[in-house]
């Protein structure tokens, strides 16, 4: 890659409604208006492809907005790169074409190693490296994204973020000739950038690679290391270096082994200075952790029907839903502004009996138009669980009409329905029970209603 960055596009008069344009996504974004923000930010990218910030915030929004990827194993990988697109259209279009298909799917590989080759053909080489470093972040063991990305940040001397790549690439492919080489070449170039051996001297530059890459990848005897022991050999070079610790904390919790993945987020969480992100890691961790144990205590009494068994499963069953309210708490408290957290908080609370508490969750979270529906659905169930059953019939009507056709669409119909007989206002249960009757009029015990309705009617 050419390290030489060129100018943006973008002239003077342009940079500055961009910067405008800039501040507007900022503010819809903290405001949890993920798609406003994205119409503000999508201007910025696309006029203005040479500026990284204006990247970083549209795909820090598009996360927001559509939420965690799909976890996928570790050898769910892709070879095909999004670059090779670049033979059959001009870069322009690519990065146009490449940058809106993320509006639907941030996470989308190709389209981050599409949009950062055409951004290299336009000059943009900071930029490109970017959609690179998005592409791992992404799909971290994407063969092809960490060969990409990995050249681009050795073209940059970054010789760190490139060693990573190439690890990464090596735990998929351990006999992988290119990525091998490439882990040596990087190793030399590392230690010339250092300035120990400035002249380049061969026999001096071979010394000091058997030697690195003595310490790096083999014991004293010359035993090659696992990766582990390779991360946990740097852990006891650098004790106070959180990467490492967090490395391993998620490689564990990739391999669904809690036990091990929350032993090295404790260790981080005093070395984040209780960073509250690392503190959320370790508390769903701890969660998954109960998770699991709950589940296969379940399956052993299942099995074996022991007493004893059946006590420690409501034990631990008891700690996961403690355990999982700490979670959503946390959770509310450093994103205040996330309906979502806010429902699924409201949910445990109304799980738990705690309707009010419930209610101004709900309350918070029917902001966000994609959540309405079932937060009015929600709202008009926990009114009628504290006999506000007017409060309930009123938020029953409003989430009938702003939920779409699925289960929950028929079970506010079905609810509206029986409220409205119970309320004697006959006509509207009739109303409601017949849309329901119109999609789905099996429904629990929607036939029995209906005729209770009509002699109503009629008498």
């Amino acid at each position: 890659m050419n390290t030489v960055s060129n100018e943006s596009s973008a002239t003077t008069v342009d940079r500055k409604k961009f910067q405008q344009f800039f501040a507007y996504g900022n503010k819809e974004m903290s405001m949890t208006n993920f798609d406003y923000a994205n119409e503000w930010f999508i201007q910025c990218v696309l006029g203005d492809p040479g500026n990284p910030i204006y990247l970083k915030s549209f795909l820090a929004n598009l996360k927001k907005k559509h939420g965690e990827p799909k976890k996928k194993g570790i050898f769910s990988v892709l070879t095909g790169s999004g670059k090779k697109t670049m033979r059959s259209k001009k870069p322009e279009q690519v990065f146009k074409s490449s940058v809106e298909s993320l509006q639907s799917d941030p996470w989308n590989v190709d389209a981050l190693l599409s949009a950062g080759g055409a951004c290299e053909e336009l000059g943009h080489h900071e930029v490109a490296v970017e959609y690179y470093k998005a592409a791992v972040d992404s799909a971290p063991f994407h063969l092809e994204a960490n060969r990409i990305c990995g050249t681009a940040l050795r073209d940059l001397a970054d010789y760190d973020g490139a060693l990573a790549c190439v690890h990464r690439i090596l735990k998929v492919k351990p006999n992988d000739q290119d990525a091998e080489k490439l882990r040596k070449d990087l190793t030399v170039e590392k230690t010339i950038q250092k300035g120990k051996y400035a002249t380049g001297d061969s026999n001096q530059v071979r010394n000091a690679q058997a030697q690195t890459e003595f310490s790096e990848t083999e014991d004293v005897m010359g035993r090659p290391l696992t990766y582990l022991e390779q991360v946990e050999k740097r852990i006891k070079k650098n004790p106070n270096d959180i990467a490492n610790y967090l490395e391993l904390a998620q490689h564990f919790y990739q391999q669904a082994d809690y036990e091990k993945s929350e032993q090295y987020y404790l260790q981080a969480v005093p070395l984040s200075h209780e960073s509250p992100d690392i503190a959320e890691r370790l508390l769903n961790t701890q969660k998954q952790k109960l998770h699991a144990k709950v589940l296969s205590l379940k399956e052993e009494f299942e099995k074996t029907r022991k007493e004893s068994t059946k006590t420690e499963f409501y034990k631990t069953k008891e700690e996961y839903d403690a355990k999982n309210l700490e979670l959503a708490r946390h959770r509310i408290q450093y994103h205040p502004n996330h309906a979502g957290y806010h429902f699924e908080y409201g949910v445990l609370l109304q799980q738990r009996k705690q309707i009010k508490e419930a209610i101004t969750e709900f309350q918070q979270a029917k902001a966000e138009e994609i959540r309405k529906g079932e937060c009015l659905l929600a709202l008009g169930q926990c009114f009628q669980m504290i006999k506000q059953n007017k409060l309930a019939m009123t938020h029953y009507q409003e989430a009938v009409a702003a939920l779409s056709d699925g289960e929950s669409k028929k079970k506010v119909l079905y609810l509206a329905a029986k409220l409205a007989f119970e309320l004697e206002d006959y006509e509207k249960s009739e109303e409601y029970g017949h849309q329901l009757a119109a999609i789905d009029f099996s429904y629990k015990d929607l036939g029995e209603l209906l005729d209770k309705v009509a002699q109503k009617r009629h008498n």
